[in-house]
């Protein structure tokens, strides 16, 4: 039978197209067939343009703008704006943080009644629950013009997620109710965020670092947390749904709990005066994962890592108080790249190794770093939310191989 089949031009089961480099092949839906393509790592099962990936040149771009360059000079609030409207607009995107500030004050009244729950819950679950909630609050509130609908629904969950996020880390920081520590600074959401969680103003340090952690991961193509929000979306789901299933693929040890996990190995090394050397042999010689390193895409260094590294050269004295831990990261860098072991498995830093820097910089400690990278994230998956609506796309239903 395989013979007989691999003898038929393959047209008869594709319609071939040539794009760039790539060779597209659409199935022919009038000829019974399952293709097996396990992680669907060569299934494109839709079309896009929020974000794109570019594993030659080494760049990241959210609807063609590199994510370098929007880490430099623009804040998580213009990205969101463009993730979602595809504008880069300075003045609109002022608007729209008014409307989150706004909404995160609402969120903290709302969310604060939650704090119950969140002993026996882990961050991300208690962010999933605060997503699902608001979206009887939104309903109830509902008094928007059409238009503006899907940045109020933004900002919606985007404040449900930090507001939750700073409730979770004053269960361990204060006694004080949140509302007491709230700072309500005019057009500084993140600076109002950081004091909702810690109690205090932070520094400009800690918000540039926390904005630029936010900007470099609010987006990255169809990973398993966003093929999970549009998966949702298909189904026809609102949003509060959609984000909140992210959330819980997200929360997975091989995809967003990664960086957590890197937090924890670093506070481990650091707390016990680990020698890193040592540290990496007994790892290579017990066949355990080095975590920070490697890629499911990129078989060279990861362009959010390298722009994370060249922060903390370039700019080190802004990490003096927390040197000791970015010595850390910079030496397992440094070590792995010594070793052909990794270079030969195409193992270079990935994000995970640095992002928990710019937390930790910010005042954040290892175990809040899924749920900030969900606050992140949560951006690129509306994104790819309404993307999904819009495109009309039918609804997801993968094939099984039954054996």
């Amino acid at each position: 039978m395989t013979s007989k089949i691999l003898a038929r031009s393959i047209n008869e089961f594709f319609e071939v197209q040539q794009l760039s480099d790539q060779t597209i092949l659409k199935p022919n839906r009038k000829i019974k067939m399952k293709i097996l393509d396990e992680g669907l790592m060569q299934t494109a099962i839709c079309r896009s343009n929020v974000g794109r990936i570019d594993e030659k040149e080494l760049k990241l771009e959210y609807r063609g703008h590199n994510v370098r360059d929007l880490a430099n000079n623009y804040s998580f609030s213009d990205v969101v704006y463009l993730l979602i409207t595809g504008k880069l607009n300075a003045e609109e995107s002022e608007e729209f943080l008014d409307m989150l500030h706004n909404n995160y004050l609402s969120a903290i009244k709302h969310i604060e009644k939650l704090t119950p729950i969140i002993f026996g819950t882990t961050p991300t679950d208690f962010l999933a629950i605060a997503v699902l909630s608001s979206q009887g609050k939104w309903l109830s509130d509902r008094s928007v013009k059409i238009k503006d609908e899907r940045l109020i629904i933004t900002a919606s969950i985007l404040a449900a997620i930090a507001a939750a996020i700073a409730i979770y880390v004053q269960k361990d920081v204060i006694s004080e109710p949140v509302f007491k520590t709230f700072f309500d600074t005019k057009h500084r959401f993140f600076a109002s965020f950081l004091a909702t969680c810690f109690g205090q103003q932070c520094d400009d340090v800690a918000e540039e670092m926390l904005n630029k952690f936010l900007i470099l991961h609010a987006e990255h193509g169809l990973n398993c947390s966003t093929a999970t929000v549009r998966a949702v979306a298909s189904s026809g789901a609102d949003p509060f749904n959609a984000v909140a299933a992210g959330i819980c693929a997200f929360s997975g040890p091989l995809h967003g709990g990664a960086s957590e996990e890197v937090g924890l190995m670093i506070d481990d090394i650091h707390g016990n005066s680990k020698n890193i050397s040592t540290f990496i042999d007994e790892l290579v010689e017990r066949k355990q994962r080095l975590m920070g390193f490697g890629h499911r895409i990129y078989k060279q260094p990861d362009p959010r890592a390298s722009y994370m590294s060249d922060i903390l050269v370039k700019q080190k004295e802004k990490f003096d108080v927390i040197s000791s831990y970015v010595n850390i990261s910079q030496g397992l860098a440094s070590e792995v790249s010594k070793r052909p072991y990794f270079s030969q498995r195409g193992l270079y830093p990935n994000p995970d190794l640095f992002n928990g820097l710019l937390l930790r910089r910010a005042g954040f400690t290892s175990h809040m770093n899924t749920a900030l990278l969900c606050f992140s994230r949560a951006a690129g998956w509306l994104a790819h939310y309404y993307d999904s609506i819009d495109s009309k796309a039918p609804i997801l239903r993968p094939q099984e191989l039954y054996l």
